[in-house]
């Protein structure tokens, strides 16, 4: 539990690294191993770039063992993180989905990195792993449960005790009846540090290479022939054939594609999804009717006092259908209902 301890003793990623950046190149595997899950419990959610250079050589490493925390500490640190934010994500989940999809590989080197992409993904990518609460005390829950996950190496089913250091990486505000006002927050952070991964597309089935077809001198000689013939027939040269060649300016007039602005800034609505790069930033749009009772930057539920309380106050409906900040194409993604209810008799079975 080294990671919580350096966890609730420091704020500083740089620190912790400090720390425990040594042990991860010592002789002996288990000290490599518990040095780079260490890491990657003190600085979880933070994308830390030094400490993922640190532990990334372990995924390489010949103990299978250590493999498995390597791939577990990385999804710690890249928990919620995109390519704008943490360019390395990217090529960890492609090396994780080949760790999964390899039938050579050490079943434990594919059960750390089925464990890693889940912990990537974990709620919908709307959670981050967070051994602390808001107002920075340590969460002893939290602390429990990746205690408990940790003993996953003895019973596979402790790796579920993750979500009791998961928190909900969102900002709800409530008036003083528990209501969610209709109101919209400002962040100065662009889409791409926070917006969810594109959706993995499948792959497409290789056709080959495509093999010339060999052509014959016979061949050139009978186009020859015919092209002479259509010549002798119109007796105005070959310019009028120029048309049946695409020429090189249309070619680059449809490779040219238009150019895309740069990314805007949108509001976002209540309740929203408020990542912890975001909070930084996070207020209130201008003119704002409402205050909140605590800073913004705390996350979570923020009770807001109404400055105009005789005015009329638009609600959120509660029936709202959740939304998302990825491209649908237009496209509505309805939220699957939950199976009914059903009895069944065990004797029967």
């Amino acid at each position: 539990m080294d990671g919580c301890c350096l966890k609730r003793t420091s704020h500083d990623p740089e620190i912790c690294l400090s720390y425990v950046g040594m042990l991860v190149e010592h002789f002996n595997p288990y000290v490599r191993y518990g040095a780079c899950m260490a890491l990657g419990i003190a600085c979880s959610g933070s994308g830390y770039k030094e400490a993922v250079a640190v532990i990334e050589p372990l995924l390489q490493a010949k103990e299978n063992f250590v493999r498995q925390g390597a791939v577990i500490a990385l999804s710690f640190i890249l928990i919620q993180q995109t390519e704008g934010s943490c360019p390395n994500v990217v090529e960890f989940r492609k090396q994780i989905t080949k760790m999964v999809s390899e039938k050579g590989e050490d079943s434990l080197v594919k059960f750390g990195s089925v464990v890693a992409q889940g912990i990537l993904d974990a709620g919908g990518r709307n959670v981050t792993i967070s051994l602390r609460q808001r107002a920075g005390h340590v969460d002893i829950s939290a602390a429990i449960g990746m205690m408990l996950f940790l003993q996953y190496w003895y019973w596979h089913t402790m790796t579920n005790f993750i979500s009791l250091a998961m928190r909900p990486t969102a900002v709800i505000a409530l008036n003083k009846d528990l209501k969610m006002p209709k109101m919209q927050f400002k962040t100065s952070v662009k889409p791409a540090l926070y917006a969810y991964p594109p959706p993995v597309e499948p792959k497409k089935k290789d056709e080959g290479e495509r093999v010339e077809t060999a052509v014959l001198s016979i061949s050139n000689k009978k186009k020859q022939r015919r092209l002479q013939t259509m010549f002798d027939m119109r007796g105005d040269g070959f310019e009028d054939f120029g048309d049946l060649i695409p020429s090189s300016s249309s070619k680059k007039e449809e490779e040219r594609k238009p150019v895309q602005p740069q990314d805007l800034i949108p509001s976002l609505q209540n309740p929203a999804r408020v990542v912890r790069l975001q909070l930084k930033t996070l207020s209130l749009s201008e003119n704002s009717r409402h205050v909140p009772i605590k800073p913004l930057n705390f996350g979570g539920v923020v009770i807001m006092k109404d400055t105009c309380p005789m005015n009329f106050e638009e609600l959120v409906p509660s029936h709202q259908e959740a939304t998302t900040d990825s491209p649908t194409d237009g496209k509505v993604i309805e939220e699957r209902k939950p199976h009914a209810a059903f009895e069944i008799d065990l004797n029967e079975h």
